[in-house]
């Protein structure tokens, strides 16, 4: 059992400092993808840094949680030699994320250093690797490798964030290099984050829904019969690999708990949340399209989306893995983490194009002789999807974003919950408006209408013949 009492915390001195770069992450769940569950035996290798403050990890201590921190071959690169050096680790409680990044950010803007303890107390600082240090610890020796390890009390529990900071030497080209080893853990052990404590529980509840929606819309299909469409076998198994998808984040949030890491429990979730995020996109693409329902096949225009689309989700999902992998804190990890925002952005910006060019076929049409209520009916249905799917993006990438943000440390949680019920209110919506059926709007072309080929697309440079498309169609 690790030690219940603490050293006694070093007097407190002020450092007014020059204008210094604040490099900080948001809460590691990124809009739309799953909390990324690295382990919190956390191991980071910095080499030649020339950020004076940065947040490394966030972790929600219950009483009896430990923090133990090692450091090993800190160096300081680039300054004089009879330079003073004002550098640590300190562990900050805050009531929230955002409430974490205002009080780094009025560091910054004060000009002020947090070991100081003039924003937080100097009883969070954990490691200190100052050159002058009440630790009667030679600084050769502390930076060659030094351990602390601390207890949380009670009434000390809460949201916290282990940061960096270093305040001497200022000059801009002094860099450092340092090997950190950081395990956090709660009584048990257990090495979630009381945050999330309720994830493998709570995933494994959603993936029962999950499942019982599949099962439905199998059953659905089985009663079909002629009226299935192809989407619809695509729309199953995105069902299915979501609902495996939930099945093994809930196996591998379980093992991060009890042993610190997901082993191989995290590469076969991988696997399937990289096979959702391709089958999500492209059943919304397909879907916005009228493919296999409202016409046989895409035009150059759609398929072409469709390309750029998966090789977005590709990239999208590489970097998702990466980030999983890497050390939140290094420089690499904040590239692959705008990559991996600039990326869903434009996936989601582009799978809602086909709609729009549905919405706008449709409005042009309804006004055609002969057809208006037929088209009106179906361009009422495009613009619902419209709505959902853009209201599904805006939940998802945003607002829960927010959420998790504001959120106090023991509703965390719930930005899961928020998540996991949008994305399935939206599978059985999306299925209830478009499961096979006679009298639903969202119907096969009609053979014997050659200009609702032209409508959506299929015929704009006249150069598709009715018989070709005939030939084609599953009748």
């Amino acid at each position: 059992r690790p030690p219940t009492t603490t050293p006694p915390p070093p007097t407190t001195t002020t450092t007014t400092m020059p204008r210094r770069h604040l490099h900080l992450h948001r809460h590691r769940h990124l809009p739309g993808h799953p909390m990324q569950a690295s382990a919190k035996i956390h191991q980071l290798d910095i080499s030649s840094d020339q950020r004076t403050l940065f947040k490394i990890e966030t972790f929600c201590f219950e009483k009896g949680g430990v923090m133990n921190i090692t450091v090993r071959d800190f160096q300081v690169h680039g300054g004089k030699k009879d330079d003073a050096v004002k550098s640590g680790f300190i562990m900050v409680k805050t009531k929230s994320e955002s409430a974490m990044q205002q009080m780094l950010e009025q560091s910054v803007e004060d000009n002020t250093c947090i070991l100081d303890g003039n924003i937080f107390s100097k009883e969070n600082i954990l490691v200190d690797m100052s050159t002058e240090s009440n630790t009667n610890i030679p600084v050769e020796k502390r930076w060659s490798k030094y351990n602390k390890m601390h207890v949380v009390q009670a009434g000390d529990e809460g949201f916290y964030s282990l940061v960096f900071a270093r305040c001497q030497p200022t000059d801009t080209a002094v860099s450092v290099s340092f090997k950190l080893h950081a395990a956090l853990w709660n009584p048990g052990p257990n090495y979630l984050s009381a945050c999330e404590e309720a994830l493998p529980v709570l995933f494994f509840i959603f993936f029962v829904f999950f499942a019982g929606a599949t099962g439905v819309w199998i059953w659905l299909l089985i009663k079909g019969g002629n009226k299935v469409q192809k989407i619809h076998y695509m729309m199953a198994v995105l069902l299915v690999v979501k609902t495996m998808a939930m099945l093994f984040e809930s196996i591998r949030y379980h093992f991060i708990a009890t042993t610190g890491v997901g082993h191989e429990w995290s590469v076969i979730y991988y696997i399937f949340a990289f096979l959702k995020g391709l089958l999500l996109f492209t059943v919304i693409l397909l879907i916005g399209t009228g493919w296999s329902l409202v016409k046989p096949y895409l035009n150059d225009r759609e398929k072409k989306i469709v390309l750029v689309v998966l090789i977005l989700q590709v990239i999208d999902n590489v970097a998702l893995i990466v980030l999983e992998e890497m050390a939140p804190g290094s420089q690499e990890w904040y590239t692959w983490r705008d990559v991996l925002h600039l990326v869903d952005i434009i996936c989601c910006c582009a799978i809602l194009f086909p709609i729009v060019w549905s919405i706008r076929h449709l409005r042009q049409a309804a006004a055609a002789d002969g057809k208006a209520a037929h088209n009106i009916m179906k361009l009422t249905l495009f613009r619902q999807f419209y709505i959902m799917v853009v209201t599904y993006i805006y939940f998802t990438r945003i607002i829960v974003f927010l959420l998790a943000a504001t959120m106090p440390y023991d509703w965390m949680w719930l930005r899961f919950v928020f998540t996991e019920l949008a994305t399935l209110s939206f599978y059985v919506v999306t299925g209830y408006k478009f499961k096979p059926a006679e009298d639903n709007p969202y119907l096969k072309v009609e053979l014997e209408d050659p200009d609702e080929l032209e409508e959506f697309g299929l015929d704009e440079e006249g150069e598709l013949e009715m018989e070709q498309v005939k030939s084609r169609v599953e009748v």
